[in-house]
């Protein structure tokens, strides 16, 4: 009975021990000046939308870096939200490490499609439908669709499926510049993805003067596999020079007009 009471009485006495230890390791660390800031970026090229030295400036702000503020006083809770209200990040994650190191990481959006209005505004758009603005600093590779778009300008996480993008057009663009994807002699090919004044879809086709009709985004399989073998028939050829149109919207068949 005694050796139990005095096992019980040394488990209290340890964990109070470690409680003790813990609380003062903990103040000594709130207490420590912040050492540095370590900015990470996930993107595929070096370079993107996020201007890194922007934003380490607004880090540093926040940190007060020149007055060597203690750990306990960053506010991370402000550093999240300048994070948050980037609208070219797609995740991020800020916290202090053990190294007395404030570690921030964002992942940036990737766009597969730039679209334009008619007044030039352009917004970018990702594999998942995510809506993004364009940026004065950095213009990626991506297809171009341009026309009779219309939409408001984007806040963060705006998606093409949303209803307030319903009749912009953006959908279905994206839809096209999918497949288009799909097929690297078809990607290379392609220019534009043009919709009309009847809201209907054009291609722009490298070395083709004739307006390419898609219509709608319905059998998009098949007229991207008609306009590929017309092209790859014709390709080094000017048999196609003289035409106006080249109209996949018909089935099984392509429909050339005349100049």
């Amino acid at each position: 009975m005694v050796k139990k009471i005095l096992s019980i009485v040394l488990w209290a006495v340890t964990a109070i021990a470690l409680v003790v230890l813990f609380a003062f390791g903990r103040r000594h660390y709130l207490e420590t000046p912040l050492q540095g800031i370590a900015f990470h970026i996930d993107r595929h090229l070096e370079k993107g939308f996020i201007d890194r030295d922007t934003e380490m400036r607004q880090f540093e702000s926040v940190c007060d870096l020149e007055h060597h503020t203690k750990i306990s006083g960053i506010d991370l809770m402000k550093i999240q939200k300048l994070l948050n209200a980037n609208p070219w990040v797609e995740t991020s994650s800020a916290y202090i490490g053990l190294n007395d190191t404030l570690t921030v990481t964002v992942k940036e959006y990737e766009p597969v499609l730039r679209v334009f209005t008619q007044d030039k505004r352009s917004v970018y758009v990702t594999h998942e439908g995510i809506i993004f603005p364009s940026s004065p600093r950095y213009t990626p590779r991506t297809i171009i669709a341009s026309g009779h778009y219309n939409f408001p300008a984007p806040l963060k996480g705006d998606r093409a499926t949303d209803s307030l993008y319903k009749d912009s057009g953006i959908k279905e663009a994206l839809a096209i510049a999918e497949a288009l994807q799909q097929d690297p002699f078809l990607n290379g090919n392609v220019g534009q993805i043009y919709r009309n004044e009847k809201n209907e879809y054009e291609l722009t086709v490298n070395n083709l003067q004739a307006r390419v009709l898609l219509g709608d985004t319905l059998q998009m399989a098949s007229k991207l596999s008609n306009l590929k073998v017309l092209l790859e028939k014709y390709s080094g050829t000017d048999e196609l020079s003289g035409y106006k149109t080249v109209d996949l919207q018909y089935k099984n068949q392509i429909v050339c007009t005349k100049q």
